[in-house]
């Protein structure tokens, strides 16, 4: 297929981030649709196959705003079975940069920092399993120019662990999990997969 023709900008932006460079290898076979924990769970809208095209014929804001570039958590479940050996939750990261660049905002609830109480102990940044989190000096109204956590909102997933961990309960996803419940979901998940509670 001849890129060119069709407009290849946004494919070269794509190409441009690390992981992106995959965007052209996938013979968009569907091996890892049938591996991905989203799909299973039954995301009717997540299609990596639908991305790849939006990015190849320059659909920008489609891609932008397709569910398939918010969901996609990197597990990478579907890299073992490809046969083309492609990281396509590269390409989707590097699909969800370019939206948070061009302001884009995710479709999930991600996790907030209280800023007037935040301690700046780390413990959300050591558990988060998407790092997502970073300790950076912030001006904060009334405290000044301090350390606390700030959540990139292209790398979080809404799963809730900074909030299970926060001591201070400074961080969490709003209206979305409580303590309780991530714990739950944890031990829910364990004892699928065959551990012994």
């Amino acid at each position: 297929m001849n890129h060119e023709s069709i407009g290849s900008l946004f494919v070269d932006e794509v190409k441009a981030i690390p992981g992106g460079e995959f965007v052209e290898m996938c013979y968009s076979c569907g091996t890892c649709v049938s591996k991905c924990m989203i799909q299973q769970k039954g995301e009717p809208e997540f299609n990596p196959r639908r991305l790849l095209r939006m990015v190849m014929m320059d659909m920008k804001d489609e891609a932008f705003d397709s569910r398939t570039t918010w969901l996609c958590s990197a597990c990478d479940l579907c890299y073992p079975a490809c046969p083309q050996k492609i990281h396509i939750s590269g390409v989707i990261h590097a699909v969800k940069s370019l939206a948070v660049k061009n302001d884009k905002k995710t479709i999930q609830n991600i996790a907030v920092v209280d800023q007037q109480t935040c301690v700046a102990c780390g413990l959300c940044v050591e558990v988060c399993p998407y790092e997502a989190i970073k300790i950076i000096e912030t001006k904060v109204p009334y405290r000044g120019v301090i350390n606390i956590a700030s959540v990139d909102p292209g790398l979080c997933m809404a799963c809730g662990t900074c909030s299970a961990v926060c001591r201070s309960t400074s961080i969490g996803v709003p209206e979305e999990f409580t303590d309780e419940s991530v714990v739950e979901g944890l031990w829910t998940w364990l004892q699928s997969q065959g551990v012994e509670t």
